[in-house]
């Protein structure tokens, strides 16, 4: 089993503030600064308030799966016992919870979940309940981690970064690209002397403003398709042990018909032996132009 190194920090949780052990100096959060000057505007014009209560709501779910992991206590809520179900859907082995990392220098910060990836390699996730996944900020925000692990423990290689997105009946273990260490240094710099940070990038900006929420609405899509059809098998497999074929509810008709054998037109085949008649009665035509996506 993987040994991760002891750091010497203490966070305080009422605080929030993370203070080197050595000297007693007090160390910056990765989310207070570093993910500030990535993204100053994130939640501006929310209300105070909202950001209140999402934190607080946010805080109760990491301490239940912390305390489920940690002392094996059972979850208390729905995303809570989804985690427990996405990790062992998924052959996540757990190592550590909260783990905290720093560069002893500047900043600190705890990770939320390690996972023990091989004999030498871990995983490291995020768990995050909003309501739409940033994967721009997750993705820096756990480069910043990778970076910080592996100053602290050089001997293990950080395999995979993961979002661990839950939200009510939602659970979603999303990978994240790792930004380089370079780039996490060039943010560090910037921060330290306090000038603007501009992240390289080859996508443009019309992309990387629409990605998040078009790949939340893919997913929801996704999601909501399959939950419907699995509806629709439950309710037939239902009427078809109780030898009904149709059903009226005065909103909704349901239906069973009888599989029909069908036939269709090998074109391939027909092209293949008759040429000359196949190119006869080809029909041409200009379709709209269209994007294609293909999510990875």
């Amino acid at each position: 089993m993987i040994t991760l190194s002891t750091i010497p920090v203490t966070f305080n949780q009422e605080a929030h503030t993370y203070t080197l052990d050595t000297t007693g100096q007090a160390l910056s959060g990765v989310t207070s600064t570093l993910m500030r000057r990535l993204f100053p505007d994130k939640y501006k014009g929310i209300p105070k308030a909202v950001l209140t209560r999402a934190a607080e709501r946010g805080t109760n779910i990491h301490e239940d799966i912390e305390l489920s992991e940690e002392l094996g206590f059972e979850p208390t809520t729905d995303e809570g016992r989804n985690y427990l179900l996405l990790k062992e859907d998924n052959g996540l082995r757990f190592l550590e919870s909260e783990y905290t990392v720093s560069d002893m220098e500047h900043y600190a910060s705890q990770i939320d979940l390690i996972f023990e990836a091989g004999e030498s390699s871990v995983h490291l996730a995020d768990i995050k309940t909003t309501s739409v996944l940033d994967v721009a900020a997750v993705s820096w925000q756990l480069s910043i981690y990778a970076y910080l692990f592996a100053l602290n423990n050089p001997g293990i290689a950080v395999e995979r970064l993961y979002a661990i997105w839950l939200r009510g009946e939602r659970a979603e273990l999303v990978p994240v690209p790792r930004h380089t260490d370079d780039e996490v240094l060039r943010l560090i710099e910037a921060d330290l002397q306090d000038l603007p940070f501009v992240a390289e990038s080859d996508v443009p900006a019309f992309i990387t403003e629409r990605e998040d929420l078009m790949l939340c609405l893919e997913r929801d899509i996704r999601s909501m398709k399959e939950r419907l059809e699995q509806m629709k098998q439950d309710i037939m497999d239902a009427m078809t042990e109780q030898g009904s074929t149709s059903i009226d509810t005065g909103r909704v008709l349901y239906t069973i018909t009888k599989g029909t054998e069908r036939s269709t037109f090998d074109s391939r085949a027909f092209r293949k032996e008759h040429e000359d008649l196949y190119q006869q009665f080809m029909k041409k035509s200009t379709t709209a132009p269209s994007m294609k996506i293909t999510i990875r």
